[in-house]
């Protein structure tokens, strides 16, 4: 028995330890994603910063919580003053699982952000009061343009099993590139209200004398998974599309749902 109770204090122990080197590693991957975004101009405004750490805050609490309950299993009773029967392979698969869940988000932090510096380009959706917000970056107008189509149908359906029954193509031009941004969603908003087609991916190239041919490979609606509502309409207020100083294009636009 006093073997037993020695081993069980010695892993109680360790997993002390363990659990603040796992909640220092989230803190620190939390800050460095944040830092990362800042200076790869993902953030569009303080609301957007705002949402990410509600939710970064929600993730923690999700790990405190864990971990408390854990603590509850090895820690003595305080009423009947008896340790809580859990044997040593018991508690090793829980500071497993505890340990692996930590080491997986924090690699799947790292994959996101080496992808999205490794391709230059990406999408992002975002809540905003009662519509939606969607910002795409990329290295050309062009590419932005593209992601920002990706993002749009993303935050409302999963079109990775649909087939595309035909590909259309449409020049669009306009005074400004914030214009031609609407132009581009508004197109595959029509598409989806007038003919029930939806885009499974976008492609957008530079046209000869101005503006943009833009192709879209289109199912039938029904053969998507419909996730959330469905756009609306593109809103004219708060519109971005340009270059930064570098000459990485980013945009934003916000979508009535």
């Amino acid at each position: 028995m006093t073997a037993a109770e020695q081993r069980l204090q010695e892993k109680i122990d360790a997993f002390a330890l363990r659990k603040e080197a796992i909640k220092a590693a989230y803190t620190a991957a939390r800050a460095q994603a944040a830092i990362a975004e800042v200076f790869a101009g993902i953030s569009a405004d303080v609301a957007d910063a705002d949402v990410a750490a509600r939710r970064a805050a929600d993730e923690e609490a999700d790990l405190e919580a864990q971990t408390a309950g854990l603590d509850d299993l090895v820690t003595p009773d305080a009423g009947s003053g008896t340790a809580a029967t859990l044997s040593d392979e018991q508690l090793q698969a829980q500071l497993d699982r505890i340990s692996t869940r930590a080491e997986v988000e924090e690699e799947l932090a790292r994959l996101r952000d080496r992808l999205a510096r490794g391709s230059g380009q990406g999408n992002r959706t975002v809540p905003h009061t009662a519509d939606l917000r969607v910002e795409a970056w990329g290295p050309t107008r062009e590419a932005c343009l593209a992601e920002a189509v990706r993002g749009l149908v993303d935050s409302f359906a999963v079109v990775s099993a649909a087939r595309p029954r035909h590909t259309a193509e449409r020049r669009l031009i306009a005074r400004s590139d914030e214009d031609l941004l609407v132009a581009v969603i508004e197109e595959v908003i029509y598409r989806l209200d007038a003919d029930g087609e939806i885009p499974v991916t976008a492609a957008v190239r530079q046209a000869p004398g101005g503006g943009v041919f833009l192709t879209l490979p289109l199912a039938d609606v029904t053969e998507a998974e419909i996730t959330g509502a469905a756009p609306k309409a593109a809103s004219l207020h708060d519109l971005r599309c340009a270059a930064d100083a570098a000459g990485r294009w980013s945009c934003g636009i916000t979508i009535d749902v």
